[in-house]
Order: structure tokens, then sequence, then C-alpha cells
């Protein structure tokens, strides 16, 4: 088991070569006429699970479903998430790494042996919700019709230019920043305490005692990553 966990975590140490020196990738506010975390579709590489480079090019990813999307010629892609692992994303300014987890996108916050600490920068679908909520309309109206009448929300098959031009006059939309704790063979748990002790077969007493003697802080990614070694460690046979 350990020897698989060492491999599964290769890329990884691969991809955070000079991450942390450099700093990140500009991120952008994304729009409903602009779902994506960064203003321009931005060079990076996207990685298989035994590090072959499976594209090179231009990259973006949506906060609307965390999908991950490139440009063929003028016209923007899905990336394929079935053979995608990882990928980075930026230029001289620094890089943004992803993992894929379950068919998303999450940016490594930090890694080490037994895990990582994520982030998913998402819609916050309430907030967006009741800015949009006119006289009669029901809450679950508005969260089928708002989310789902959103510009670009699948946005595959639509050309660069076209979708630069609509950017402009776009609203800019409420995001969330959640983050995750990956652990094991690829689970992955909300970074909150109450979640993590509700994991099942977790010895909650050593949980207790390991979050208190580490002065565990669950908005930190330093942290977080202790809380993976942890999990990885005390539920293997996951």
């Amino acid at each position: 088991m350990k020897q698989t966990r060492k491999a599964y975590w290769l890329l990884a140490a691969i991809l955070f070569c000079g991450m942390f020196a450099d700093g990140y990738a500009q991120r952008f506010n994304p729009k409903d006429t602009w779902p994506f975390l960064y203003e321009n579709f931005t060079e990076g590489s996207i990685f298989s699970r035994s590090g072959e480079e499976l594209l090179s090019g231009k990259l973006n990813v949506s906060a609307l479903n965390q999908k991950l999307y490139y440009l063929k010629g003028e016209i923007i892609m899905e990336a394929d998430l079935v053979r995608t692992y990882a990928a980075k994303i930026g230029s001289e300014q620094g890089e943004d790494i992803y993992v894929n987890v379950g068919g998303k996108m999450y940016r490594v916050l930090a890694e080490s042996d037994g895990g990582a600490a994520l982030q998913a920068d998402v819609l916050d679908v309430e907030r967006y919700n009741k800015a949009n909520i006119g006289y009669g309309v029901s809450s679950y109206t508005a969260s089928t019709q708002n989310v789902s009448g959103l510009a670009m929300e699948s946005s595959a098959g639509v050309n660069i230019n076209t979708a630069m031009a609509s950017k402009e006059g776009g609203e800019a939309l409420p995001i969330l920043e959640k983050k995750y704790i990956l652990y094991g063979q690829g689970r992955i748990v909300p970074a909150l305490k109450r979640e993590v002790m509700d994991i099942p077969d977790l010895d909650k007493q050593a949980a207790k005692e390991f979050f208190k003697e580490n002065k565990i802080k669950w908005n930190q990614a330093a942290s977080l990553t202790q809380v993976a070694d942890f999990l990885t460690n005390n539920l293997e046979h996951e």
C-alpha cells in the first residue's frame, strides 16, 4: 500500500518543482459571460496518471462545473477527464497545479506524502440566485433557471473570439473558495473538522488527540496536509 501511495503522488511531486518560488498564475473573478478562473486562456500542460504529457497549449478552468478546457485553434474544447490526472496552468509569473478528483479539477494548495490540501473555486449558487430572484419567482425555479441560463455554462465548441467579445459586458459571479483534503487512494473530504470526524471507520478519539496535539488550523494548507497524512496512515484499507 505504501508503495502504491508513493507512486500516486510521484506526479504531484514532479509538477510542484519550482512552483512555490514563482508564486501563482494570475486568476480572475469569473463573469456570467466568462465563467473561467483565468482572464485569458493561459499556457499549460495536461498530464496522465503515468506522467505522460497529453497536451500542451492554452488552458482554463470553469467555475461552473470545475471542468478543464483548452483551445484547439480558435475553438474552446473540453479536456477528457477520463484520461487527465493533473494540469499545470501558468507562465513566467507562476503556475497553478490542478488534480482531477472524480471528474472535477481542484487546485493544489500544498501536498505531502499522504495527500494534499485542495481548493475548488466554484459558483456560490445561493448568493447568485438571491441576486437574481425576481418578484414571484421561487428559489427552486431560480436555482434551475438562473444557473442553467448563464452564458457558456457548457463552453465546449464556442469560438474564443466570440467568447472574448462577450466577456467585457458581463457581471461578476459570486465565487466560493472551498477547501478539501485529499487522502488515501484518491479519497476527498471537505476541510472541516466535523466532516473529517464523520469519515467511516475513523478512530475518533485518536483523531481528536491528533488535532489537539498538532494544533490543526482548518483554514491553513500546511495543517490540512497533516490531516491528510493522518487519514492516509490510519485508513490505509480505504
